[in-house]
């Protein structure tokens, strides 16, 4: 079928786009851009945030705590995304200039700069950031929304569900006893590479691009699920709950000096709860693992990129098992977590409708206007063959 024919408005719109002069190209390829962020995916994912912002306002104005929101840490890691991002173009056009220019570079910018795709990539960071950023908020108002603690149960279910062994405790032993504790207390922290550079792929990569949509707003779903589960059903962590069952800690200094940071703050707080500064450490709460949670969104997710997904459902094992050894979580704070993810993926794909086949050929069009590769009418031409 020619692409003007087709039923698709953004496609129809390229199709246009690439048979006219520059300006008129780059005008309608802003104009198709601007419409799909209206009806696809990020107007889906911005209205779900905006509502979120909206019940964490109206949460804070109920217990009469102030919204922060750290502008300066969000700028600076704003700045690291974008390096991460265009830091390959950058090269590629430096190597152009000194006469090295590739094809690649050619398709990577004509990528990187349309219009559409910079529309996606903001649309897509302040989605995400703002909706992590009231999560940070709202988990430190826990206290001062439910003040129970339900620690006592989470650890008799836990030894429950494993035939009276605790999970936790027995982590810690033996990893203690094969020396990995040290080695499982930098481990846990490549959640934090992982959950910037996951994101990112899906934005660039070929494989992952046309279910961005979905990964972004199951993304921000799993996030408000857990801090709705958070509020709900409030509980500290094994380390705190039973710290004396967690001697050998002095070998994970980071998760160590972490979790004192934590209880004090945390103490301060439900003793003072007009002590409040937001911090992105802050914050005290067992139930669910959302570390075991986003990674297994991660690798759920990317099941369509064999070797990605493998590697993240590796980092989930590793995540699960120091979680309990670090005496974060219960086991089924993790369970929890995978089940969260999985629920927001699957409400997800409810809630975006995208078709795999339809990314490619939006891409293949802005090729054709960006004058890279056959023309519009030799395509046509061809698929209509």
């Amino acid at each position: 079928m020619r692409p003007e024919l087709s039923s698709d408005p953004g496609t129809v719109d390229l199709a246009a786009a690439g048979s006219g002069p520059g300006l008129r190209s780059a005008r309608a390829s802003a104009s198709a851009a601007f419409d799909r962020a209206l009806t696809g995916w990020p107007g889906r994912c911005v209205a779900l945030v905006a509502a979120y912002l909206g019940i964490g306002y109206a949460v804070a104005a109920s217990v009469g705590l102030p919204i922060h929101w750290p502008v300066a840490h969000l700028y600076k890691q704003a700045q690291w995304i974008f390096l991460v991002l265009y830091a390959p173009l950058m090269v590629g056009c430096v190597l152009a200039m000194m006469g090295q220019e590739r094809s690649i570079w050619q398709r990577a910018r004509g990528f990187a700069l349309s219009p559409a795709f910079f529309l996606e990539f903001a649309v897509a960071m302040v989605v995400v950031h703002a909706t992590i950023m009231m999560f940070v908020n709202l988990k430190q108002f826990i206290p001062a929304l439910n003040d129970r603690l339900y620690d006592s149960p989470l650890w008799r279910l836990d030894a429950w569900l494993h035939l009276g062994i605790d999970p936790a405790v027995v982590a810690t032993e033996l990893a203690h006893e094969w020396g990995l504790l040290p080695w499982l207390d930098r481990a846990y922290v490549l959640y934090y590479p992982a959950q910037v550079l996951v994101p990112l792929l899906f934005l660039v990569a070929k494989p992952l691009r046309p279910w961005r949509g979905r990964f972004f707003f199951a993304y921000c779903l799993l996030w408000m699920l857990g801090g709705l589960m958070y509020v709900v059903w409030p509980s500290l962590g094994p380390v705190y709950y039973r710290g004396s069952r967690f001697v050998w800690l002095d070998q994970a200094p980071y998760a160590q000096y972490l979790q004192e940071l934590l209880i004090r703050d945390y103490v301060r707080f439900r003793s003072d709860p007009s002590f409040y500064t937001v911090k992105l450490y802050q914050g005290v709460a067992a139930l669910p693992s959302l570390h075991v949670g986003v990674l297994t969104l991660f690798a759920l997710s990317t099941w369509r990129w064999r070797a990605v997904s493998g590697a993240l459902w590796l980092l989930v094992a590793v995540t699960f098992v120091g979680s309990m050894a670090l005496g974060w979580h219960y086991a089924v704070d993790g369970y929890a977590g995978a089940l969260l993810a999985w629920i927001a993926w699957r409400v997800a794909r409810l809630a975006v409708d995208e078709a795999p086949d339809r990314d490619a050929t939006v891409l293949a069009l802005r090729r054709s206007a960006l004058g890279d590769g056959s023309t519009l009418a030799s395509r046509g031409a061809s698929t209509s063959a």
